[in-house]
Formats: structure tokens, sequence, C-alpha cells
């Protein structure tokens, strides 16, 4: 079967290649997806440079987002049979076929197709999780998200949307941030401009409700002071390279919160509520209440090329792998 395979983690552009490899089997407690859909997000491009906190002996297949048709049990499986159209977290997801411990996926229900369930994975999670149970968002309120044309940002423009926030993008350039008014943000705002303070508290008439950080770096206080008095402020990422400093009499003194959201620690410490989101984000795909923006779409022979969008500065939305899918007798 054919694989994206990562022989080198120093060089980015000469270290992936497509190639065969075996196949794998199922072992206990396994199932074998043929995947039909991979979503390709920045994380796997940390881990592709080794510069992500885990790292993987080489060589490995990267990828952890998939949905495909279950091709094969291991020994144990009781949930999924041959057949069966899955989803969810499948290590190695670039390649044709992958292994999955049975309690990593989700039947995909009827309706929504492999090419978004793949992104109901980490990206949609990650939104989903940091608007609804971590700032606990409410119709209406004013949403401020830095670094809004990326994957998780566009990813939580269409979920507050849908939620009835009054969503502010902040992005980097011009283009960046038409993309963002084209999923239907109400407010845009280039964030490296000088006094981002005052310009949100201008947009949001006087101060935000939420905001989302998904960029640290020098961002990060003024978008805190530009929060309102019981306002909450919710860490995601530092795509901007640096961890911020902030001062905490900003707490004290607005009455607010900064929290955090890390998608494995908030499903160990909330599994009943994980499951209740996803359920939640997978009927707001299926009716149509979220809209994805697949903005890349990829033959898994050029998985290196989706790789390298992702992993520059200038990607916008969604960028997903689509594999052939195999005849009867394959």
């Amino acid at each position: 079967m054919l694989a994206l395979r990562c022989h080198d983690t120093s060089d980015l552009t000469t270290g992936l290649t497509v190639e065969e490899i075996p196949e794998p089997a199922p072992g206990p407690g396994q199932v074998l997806v043929q995947v039909q859909a991979a979503s390709v997000e920045f994380v796997d491009t940390l881990i592709a440079r080794g510069g992500y906190q885990v790292a993987l002996p080489v060589p490995f297949t990267p990828g952890f987002n998939a949905a495909g048709v279950v091709r094969e049990v291991g020994p144990g499986v009781t949930r999924f049979g041959v057949g069966d159209r899955v989803h969810g977290m499948v290590p190695g997801a670039f390649a044709e076929r992958a292994l999955a411990g049975e309690g990593q996926l989700r039947p995909t229900p009827a309706g929504l197709s492999a090419d978004l369930a793949c992104l109901t994975g980490t990206t949609y999670r990650t939104a989903y999780d940091a608007l609804v149970s971590t700032a606990r968002l409410r119709p209406g309120e004013d949403l401020v998200i830095l670094g809004a044309s990326g994957a998780v940002g566009s990813a939580a423009i269409t979920i507050g949307k849908a939620l009835g926030a009054r969503v502010v993008a902040c992005a980097s350039t011009p283009g960046k941030l038409e993309f963002c008014r084209a999923l239907g943000a109400d407010e845009l705002v280039e964030y490296t401009r000088p006094d981002l303070k005052q310009t949100l508290k201008d947009v949001c008439g006087g101060s935000a409700d939420v905001v989302l950080d998904l960029v640290g770096g020098d961002f990060s206080e003024p978008a805190l002071r530009a929060v309102g008095y019981g306002g909450r402020f919710v860490v995601v990422g530092f795509a901007a390279g640096s961890i911020p400093r902030v001062p905490l009499n900003l707490v004290l003194l607005k009455g607010s919160t900064i929290t955090g959201y890390e998608i494995g620690d908030f499903e160990r410490h909330h599994p009943g509520q994980a499951r209740a989101n996803r359920d939640e984000l997978e009927a707001m795909f299926v009716d149509g209440r979220v809209r994805p923006p697949i903005t890349g779409r990829y033959p898994l022979r050029d998985a290196a090329a989706a790789m390298l969008l992702v992993a520059g500065r200038d990607k916008y939305g969604m960028t997903i792998l689509e594999m052939a899918v195999p005849g009867p007798s394959a």
C-alpha cells in the first residue's frame, strides 16, 4: 500500500516521500481502516519537523485524523464490522490503510461525508470545546479570535456564528481578513497594526466578552486588556512562536478569567462532555449549521506538498488528503 513516510525530521522539504510499505494487520482491539480522507493539521507538520513535545522514531507515517471504511477487525473488536463507515483518531492516517484502536473510532453518521468527517477530529473539536465548554460562549456575545484565518481560527468563526456570537476576526494580512469575512465574521481587525487594545474595544462597543487566543506573543496582552469585566480569555496556542507573560493585576481589576484548552487533557478530564460535544458538532456538520472551509484538497501522492502548505504562514482554512477509493477486489 502507499503511505507518506517521514525519514528525516530536520528538513520538511526533503524528509517526506510517498512510497510502498507493507499493509499492517490488526491486533487485539484494533481496526484496519481503508482511509478515504485525512485532515492535514499544523501539529502533523510539527511532528514531521521534530518540533513537537513527543518525538516519533523515524521512519513513520504522519497523520492522526481520518475517515474511511473498516477493512478488517482484530480479535476482541465488538463495536465495528467490515464495511462500517468510521472516523476518528487514526495514527499514520496519511496512507491508503491505517490501524486504529477500537476506542479511537466513531461511527460516521449518515449524511456526513468522509471529507467532513475527518475534520471533526483535532481542529473542529478544539474550536468547539474551547468555545462551548471552556469559554462558555453565549448568543449575542462579542467573540474575538486571534489568528482567525488558520484552521482552528476559521473553525471558530463558523462555530461562533452558529452559536449566535458576534465574531471579531483578527488576522495578519488584508487577504486573510477577506477570507474571514467570507466565512461570516462580523468585524475584521489586522492585529499587527498599532493599538490593538483600543481597536478591539472600539469594534466591540467598549469591551470584548471572549477572546480565543491562538497566536500568543506580543498580541495576547493587548487583547486581554480589551476584555471587559467578567470576560473570558482562552489560551489555545502560540502561533507567533513565543509564550507571553501577562500582568495578573489585569485579571484582578477586570474580574476576568484566563483559562487554557488542550484537546488530550480535556478528553481525559471531561470524557462525558467531550463525547457530547462531538455528537453536537457532527450534527452541526450534517444539518449545515457549520460548513468547514476546505481550501486545499490533495491526492496522497501530493501529501508532502500539502504538509508544506500547512506548515507555512499563508495557509487559510482546512487542508485534506483524499485517497482513491478501491474497487470491490482491492
